[in-house]
C-alpha cells in the first residue's frame, strides 16, 4: 500500500510539474511573439495622419486567459486585440486559475518588472488587469457567508470582518501592481474592473470537474433561494467594486472599468465566466474606457 501511495505521490507532482512547465513555456512564446510585433512595427514608417497601434500589457485571471470552448475560444483579451484600426499590440502574461496574491508573489512579481522594463516589449501604453476573483470564490467562498436565519436580508449574508480581511490582500497585490508601473512604466495607465452579477445556478466547467464556485458554498450556509442567492452574490461583488473604486480614486492613472451590470443571464457559461459573445461585451466596456482617457484617445475603437 506504500508503494502505491508513493507512486500516485510522485505522479501528482509530476503532473503539477508539467503543468507548470507548460504555462511557463505558453509565457515565453507570448513574450516573444509580442517583442517580435513590437520589432516589426518599428520597421514601418507611419503614413502622414495614421495611428499607430496601442502597446497593452495585460495580466491577471481566467477573465483574461479563459480556455473554452476549445474550438472558438474567446475571453477579454482576445476580443480587445480584434479591434482597433490598426488592432492593439498584446503582451498577455495572464493565465486562469492565477490568484490576485499569488500572481504577485516573487517570481511572478519579477517577471511583471522584467518584462515592464525591457525595452523589446516597446513602452506600454496601458497596464489591464484582472484580479481577486479566484481569491474570494471556490470551496472558500463560504468563508464570507453568514449562516441565513430567517429574515435576514441578503446584505446581511455577508461577514463583514471575514471579508473585508481577504478584500485587504487582494488590495493590498493592487497596490504592489500599482508600485511596480510606478516604477518600471510611469507612464503607463492602469485599468482595472469588479467582473460582473454572476449567477449562483451551480453551472461549473466540464461536467463540474472545475466548479461549481458559489451555490455549494451558499447552500452550506442555508441560503437556499435562488434569487435571494443571487443577491447575496450581488452584494458580495459591490463589496469588491467599492474597494477597487476607492483604489482608482486613491492613485493617479488607475481608471475603474464599470462591467459590473453589462451581461444577461444567458451571456454566461457557468458561475463564474461569461460566454465568448459575453467577453465580447466586457471587453467593449474596456475599449470604451481606453477610448476616453485622454492619452489614448482616437487610437482604438
Amino acid at each position: 500500500m506504500e508503494i502505491i501511495d508513493a507512486a500516485k505521490n510522485l505522479a501528482r507532482v509530476e503532473q503539477t510539474r508539467l503543468r507548470h512547465q507548460f504555462i511557463d513555456e505558453e509565457r515565453r512564446e507570448r513574450i516573444a511573439h509580442h517583442k517580435q510585433a513590437i520589432a516589426e512595427r518599428k520597421k514601418l514608417a507611419l503614413a502622414p495622419g495614421a495611428v499607430e497601434p496601442l502597446n497593452l500589457f495585460a495580466d491577471g485571471d481566467s477573465w483574461f486567459d479563459y480556455p473554452l470552448p476549445v474550438t472558438g475560444r474567446n475571453d477579454v483579451i482576445r476580443s480587445i486585440g480584434n479591434h482597433g484600426n490598426p488592432p492593439p499590440l498584446i503582451l498577455n502574461l495572464a493565465h486562469y486559475g492565477d490568484e490576485a496574491r499569488d500572481l504577485l508573489g516573487v517570481k511572478r512579481r519579477q517577471r511583471i518588472i522584467d518584462n515592464l522594463s525591457d525595452h523589446d516589449n516597446g513602452i506600454f501604453d496601458a497596464i489591464l488587469f484582472s484580479g481577486g476573483g479566484n481569491d474570494t470564490v471556490g470551496n472558500q467562498f463560504c468563508l464570507w457567508i453568514q449562516e441565513y436565519v430567517p429574515g435576514m436580508t441578503p446584505s446581511q449574508g455577508i461577514n463583514a470582518q471575514r471579508l473585508g480581511a481577504v478584500l485587504g490582500v487582494v488590495r493590498s497585490a493592487y497596490e504592489d501592481l500599482i508600485s511596480i508601473r510606478d516604477q518600471c512604466s510611469k507612464t503607463s495607465l492602469i485599468f482595472i474592473h469588479g467582473y460582473d452579477f454572476a449567477i449562483p445556478n451551480g453551472v461549473g466547467i466540464c461536467d463540474d470537474l472545475i466548479g461549481p464556485w458559489l451555490q455549494p458554498s451558499l447552500q452550506f450556509r442555508k441560503w437556499m433561494d435562488p434569487a435571494t442567492e443571487k443577491l447575496v452574490v450581488k452584494e458580495f461583488l459591490l463589496q469588491f467594486r467599492n474597494l477597487l473604486i476607492q483604489m482608482a480614486k486613491a492613485h493617479e492613472n488607475v481608471f475603474y472599468v464599470e462591467t459590473q451590470g453589462t451581461l444577461k443571464p444567458d451571456e454566461w457559461a457557468n458561475e463564474l465566466h461569461p460566454t465568448p459573445e459575453g467577453f465580447d461585451k466586457i471587453a467593449a466596456k474596456f475599449i470604451a474606457a481606453m477610448a476616453n482617457t485622454p492619452p489614448l484617445k482616437g487610437r482604438i475603437h
